[in-house]
């Protein structure tokens, strides 16, 4: 702590470091003279008594969100970016907040960066202001030309003394109308082009807050649904309008399920909200705009929300027929197109059929496919044979039902290894000794992964690689997987068994979706998930429509792939 004290006096910008319930720990001098209006400012203090409370505790519970869902993906991001006032709404700031554990792991300290914008914004409201003056200003100008110009074309055979009064109005308020504009525009570049900041935010921890906070309504349930996707917004500003949106359409619509899910298109993110029934008139939606948001923190009606977004909202009917959604579309983020520095080494493949489970086939298995629920899971591991001693490092795995991805749910987690992570596989995967001491071991995270299975269908591409490294975990953890298990890689040799371009990647773009350039455990998750359910469509195009089905047509090109492999 001493050396923070050390770093803080150095720094610049005005820096608060407080623990999880927001007690002041340490300040440096640049946020003594930020706060030196306000008394609460002080050690032992809570940071609520400076700065608005429901957009830190926000932050805080996305942060906390993250560290225990993110787990298994990768490195989970300690930090947030967000927007708020002071308690007495006399500044507004820009927070950026790192959070760092402590030795023990069971708790935290939060530093805050704060940045005042008040003037930034400022600027931006006058600009406001300037387009509704310019729009005042030449209302007049533009009215009496339109009325001169109409006159003279509805009176050919107007005397020439009239004629000229009018010509003369024309040429007066064309003149008019210039300088006012010229005059605009000398103010207009005046201002600076700032814009309301909008940060980097994951889709799932935004919508998963959301889904957390309203978990307790009576009525209706939420689900976070589809593929995260990183999108730019004042994360808690945005959330206040998706739970004003969720509840318009729960009274509109008397809806008891809804669904939130997010789409990538033209640059965009897509947040939907998916209910069944049919969709809802502009006419009803408009006055939802002018709406002031609930919480007082914000300050801020829907529509102005929107506008900081550079969003709007429709209705239209969803790709799932009797449902419809609220569009609500938002900029994406750089970060959705980041790409991994190296491809990882690519797995061998297998073709080992053992791995579809039960010999007789079940009174389950004559149902349709899109009735079951599933399981899309994925490894990273530090070698590709288990039976010389390479380990599982993560798992990760997401549900799907009714052929929806329930983002919501998911299982992921690190795991340390019994022997060192080479530099090789650190270097590919990213996942580092000491990003993984303190994680658990096999014995306590398999068993963790088979109750989140349960009775599920499992999916993984070349699936029989991951299955066997289960197998040889089984006499340590005393956990055995018979579940079925389907594989993309089988489904798609079922689709085309003359292509050899069966790599994740290669699949996905062939079958058009989105390959963002992110490569951990999960990503590769969401990935294999969506391509399952594009295959599955595919396949029941083709008559295959039960898991008996599927099966069967696994064991035929497997039965070919051992002929041709001899």
């Amino acid at each position: 702590m001493k050396l923070l004290e050390i770093i803080l006096r150095e720094l610049k910008e005005a820096v608060v470091v407080c623990d999880l319930n927001a007690r002041i720990l340490l300040y440096n001098e640049e946020a003594k003279r930020l706060f030196r209006s306000y008394p609460a400012m002080g050690l032992g203090r809570s940071l609520y008594g400076v700065c608005a409370r429901a957009p830190v505790e926000h932050a805080l519970r996305m942060l906390k969100h993250r560290s225990t869902e993110e787990n298994g993906a990768g490195p989970a991001a300690a930090d947030d970016r967000f927007v708020c006032a002071t308690v007495d709404g006399a500044m507004l700031l820009h927070c950026h907040i790192n959070k760092i554990d402590e030795d023990s792991g069971r708790a935290g300290i939060f530093i805050f960066t704060f940045e005042d914008i008040t003037g930034q914004v400022a600027e931006t409201a006058g600009r406001e202001h300037l387009l509704d003056r310019m729009i005042n200003s030449l209302r007049a100008p533009l009215s009496n030309l339109n009325a001169a110009a109409a006159t003279l074309q509805g009176y050919p055979e107007m005397p020439p003394d009239i004629r000229a009064e009018f010509e003369d109005v024309i040429i007066r308020e064309s003149g008019e109308l210039t300088k006012r504009f010229e005059s605009v525009v000398r103010e207009s570049r005046k201002t600076s082009h700032m814009q309301w900041p909008l940060f980097d935010v994951n889709s799932a921890d935004l919508i998963g807050c959301l889904v957390r906070r309203m978990q307790k309504e009576d009525g209706f349930t939420v689900t976070m649904t589809g593929v995260p996707l990183w999108l730019q917004a004042d994360s808690y500003s945005l959330m206040l309008v998706l739970d004003h949106l969720v509840r318009f359409v729960h009274r509109s619509c008397n809806a008891a399920e809804i669904d939130i899910e997010v789409l990538l298109g033209d640059r965009r993110v897509y947040i939907d909200i998916v209910w069944q029934d049919k969709p809802i008139p502009q006419a009803a939606i408009d006055p939802v705009l002018a709406v002031p948001l609930f919480d007082p923190a914000a300050g801020m009606t829907v529509a102005e929300v929107l506008e900081n977004h550079d969003s709007e909202i429709w209705s239209q009917e969803h790709r799932r027929e009797g449902y419809s959604v609220l569009r609500i579309p938002v900029p994406d983020s750089p970060k959705q197109w980041e790409a991994a520095a190296d491809p990882l080494p690519q797995r061998p493949e297998f073709y080992d059929f053992s791995l579809a489970g039960r010999e007789e086939l079940e009174e389950s298995f004559d149902r349709p496919l899109s009735s079951l629920n599933y399981v899309v899971f994925d490894m990273e591991t530090n070698g590709f044979h288990p039976d010389e001693g390479d380990e599982i490092l993560s798992i990760a795995a997401v549900r799907i039902v009714n052929g929806r991805i329930l983002s919501g749910e998911r299982f992921a987690s690190l795991i340390k290894p019994k022997r060192p992570i080479s530099a090789g596989s650190s270097y590919f995967l990213g996942i580092t000794a000491d990003l993984v001491r303190e994680e658990p071991s096999i014995e306590e995270v398999l068993p963790q992964f088979r109750s989140f299975v349960n009775d599920a269908v499992l999916v993984a591409h070349n699936a029989a690689f991951d299955m066997n490294f289960f197998r040889m975990a089984e006499e340590q953890t005393g956990v055995r997987f018979d579940n079925t298990v389907l594989d993309t890689l089988l489904l798609s040799l079922i689709l085309d068994k003359d292509r050899t371009d069966y790599t994740l990647e290669n699949i996905g773009r062939r079958l058009e979706i989105e390959v963002m350039g992110n490569h951990t455990t999960m990503d590769d998750c969401f990935l294999t998930a969506q391509i399952f359910l594009k295959l599955l469509d595919l396949l029941e195009a083709k008559g295959i429509t039960t898991l008996a089905e599927i099966i069967s047509a696994s064991a035929r090109v497997v039965e070919e792939k051992r002929r041709q492999i001899g």
